[in-house]
């Protein structure tokens, strides 16, 4: 089984409005992937994200502290998730490339599978196991990180070459350690 989480805690997923929110676009796009969607958030944003995504089917999966990132949000999603593999993805992200989210799955096996265009890896748009996932969010939380790239450096991921720059709107610049600092925006990256 194949799980979706969206992360509307990321960028502007949830603005303007439910109504007009990126979040439900996003599930629109994602969904015809995978065999069901959760969506990460807080427990403030819980009805604004349940109205962005509207009447596609969906579970929440509710941030038990409010702003802790990306890495404990992934953390509580997968956790959250039916699936044995999940996809990443923001809830803002530009454009959902459903069939680079098909390799990734493919490519994914027993930790990650994390896209790379233009010498940047996008976390955000890219297919987990979900167990190691979680285990992997863990210990960079319990190691008092919130940074994306920690996670990844406990995955050891498959990295898929992928031709669409614009797939996420967070990337990590591949080799620039100055580039993956916590920044202040919530994503930890």
């Amino acid at each position: 089984m194949r799980s979706a989480l969206l992360l509307a805690g990321v960028g502007d997923a949830l603005d303007p409005s439910p109504a007009d929110a990126p979040l439900g676009r996003v599930a629109d796009a994602v969904a015809p992937a995978v065999d069901e969607v959760v969506v990460a958030c807080s427990a403030d944003d819980r009805t604004a994200a349940s109205e962005a995504v509207g009447d596609r089917p969906h579970r929440l999966a509710v941030d038990p502290i409010a702003d802790e990132g990306a890495v404990a949000a992934i953390r509580t999603g997968v956790r959250v998730a039916s699936g044995d593999a999940v996809a990443v993805v923001a809830g803002d992200v530009p454009t959902v490339d459903t069939s680079l989210l098909d390799d990734c799955f493919a490519a994914c096996a027993d930790a990650a599978a994390v896209p790379r265009s233009d010498d940047r890896l996008h976390p955000l748009h890219a297919a987990y196991d979900a167990d190691a996932a979680r285990v992997a969010c863990d210990h960079t939380l319990a190691a008092g990180s919130g940074r994306l790239y920690d996670v990844l450096s406990r995955l050891d991921p498959v990295v898929v070459d992928a031709e669409a720059p614009d797939i996420d709107a967070h990337p990590l610049t591949v080799g620039s350690h100055a580039d993956l600092a916590p920044a202040t925006d919530g994503l930890g990256t």
